[in-house]
């Protein structure tokens, strides 16, 4: 049986005083986009699911406004808000705030004082699978982009249109075409005896890139490493609610394009490259071992590279250009693995030969997790980088035509 624990009015004093003047107080806005959910968990007995519409929400702190609501220090609370609530009591206080009006009846608030928990500390047992269906990357989902991007949720495809940067002082990258995804993002948790046994997540689809690049370079360059620019950034998150515990997962996909470049005079080339490649990467967290795994397999040409090349002030030189779409994955706002498939094209041009060219491209996927992502389980914080897997293709290009080597 929960009992409600009532303090004494030096008690009642201070939880105001806690509970004023932060500042910090956020109101819970449930999570309304739901995820398909196979399989159930059995909540832990000490676990509560509270309702969005009665919480307020402070760093470490709950208030919520239910006349019904009880709780013991060491329960777990978890609520479907916000970027999802998930929060192990610590203490609790209760007042009665007088409503408006001259009947009106005094409401009750109870401050929760919290700290972190874990998934595992709300849930007993239990083996669930989690699609998050395919990404729906759009301007409803955008978090901010750069000139010249925009993407369309309906196709998956984000459109670049004479986006420039530089990165190296004297070369200067313009990109035009598009990238367009059909991607599917899955999870997999399975618990016993309170604990994870099993974690998977992983991406798999399709991924499409047309690709056309302008590379000028003022003078002569050296080749270093490629240098990277965020072109767009975008925010989807899903409720799963799976029997009753809601476990919040949030996307956010990042398109961030990179290029090198390096030549002996000052030149200026076009190449481009379109291919369509299968996408299979994920990892596995192994309960029992507490060790982590790839389930990542090598990418597939579901169509030829396409490549073209041409050269309006010939010269030696070597270039890289792609743009890959990182997935970082968080679960209740706390980050977990990461993701990223990248189309790209590797272009080489010999000083002897200027108008020919050789063309390397494809795609490349890989990942990684950061130690810290204990909010599943507590002994999930272990850093792991996913290996890194690629298929490509290889041309010889002039201006008129391309043949596969």
């Amino acid at each position: 049986m929960k009992r409600l624990v009532l303090l004494g009015l030096p008690a009642l004093l201070a939880a105001c005083s806690t509970t004023s003047g932060t500042g910090s107080s956020q109101v819970c806005t449930p999570v309304t986009d739901q995820g398909l959910v196979s399989g159930s968990f059995t909540p832990a007995s000490s676990t509560q699911v509270l309702n969005p519409t009665t919480l307020e929400v402070d760093p470490n702190q709950l208030v919520v406004t239910d006349n019904t609501f009880t709780a013991n220090t060491g329960d777990t609370l978890v609520s479907n808000c916000n970027d999802g609530l998930l929060r192990k009591v610590t203490g609790i206080s209760t007042q009665f705030v007088r409503g408006s009006g001259v009947s009106a009846q005094a409401i009750r608030k109870v401050y929760v004082q919290t700290t972190s928990a874990a998934l595992e500390d709300a849930i007993a047992s239990g083996d669930a699978s989690l699609d998050f269906q395919t990404l729906q990357i759009g301007d409803a989902s955008l978090v901010q982009s750069v000139p010249g991007v925009h993407a369309e949720a309906i196709t998956g495809k984000i459109a670049l249109k004479n986006v420039t940067f530089s990165p190296a002082p004297g070369v200067t990258v313009t990109l035009n075409g598009s990238v367009t995804q059909s991607i599917d993002p899955t999870f997999r948790l399975q618990f016993s005896g309170q604990k994870v046994s099993l974690f998977q997540t992983g991406i798999s689809g399709t991924l499409s890139s047309q690709l056309s690049a302008t590379i000028t370079t003022t003078g002569k360059a050296s080749l270093a490493v490629a240098q990277e620019q965020q072109l767009a950034s975008y925010s989807l998150k899903r409720a799963f609610l799976v029997g009753a515990v809601p476990v919040i997962v949030i996307i956010e996909p990042k398109l961030i394009a990179g290029a090198s470049a390096g030549a002996d005079k000052p030149i200026t080339i076009n190449a481009g490259v379109a291919p369509s490649l299968s996408v299979n990467l994920g990892v596995k967290y192994n309960g029992s071992t507490g060790t982590w795994s790839s389930l990542s397999s090598n990418p597939a040409f579901q169509a030829s590279l396409n490549p073209s090349f041409s050269a309006t002030t010939p010269g030696g030189g070597q270039g890289q250009v792609y743009a890959k779409l990182v997935l970082d994955v968080k679960f209740y706002g706390i980050a977990g693995p990461s993701l990223e498939a990248k189309p790209f094209a590797n272009l080489t041009i010999n000083a002897s030969t200027p108008t020919q060219a050789t063309i390397a491209g494809g795609l490349a996927g890989t990942g990684a997790l950061k130690a810290g992502f204990n909010i599943l389980g507590k002994g999930m914080d272990t850093e792991y980088a996913l290996p890194s897997y690629s298929t490509s293709q290889n041309f010889t290009c002039t201006s008129s035509s391309c043949t596969q080597n």
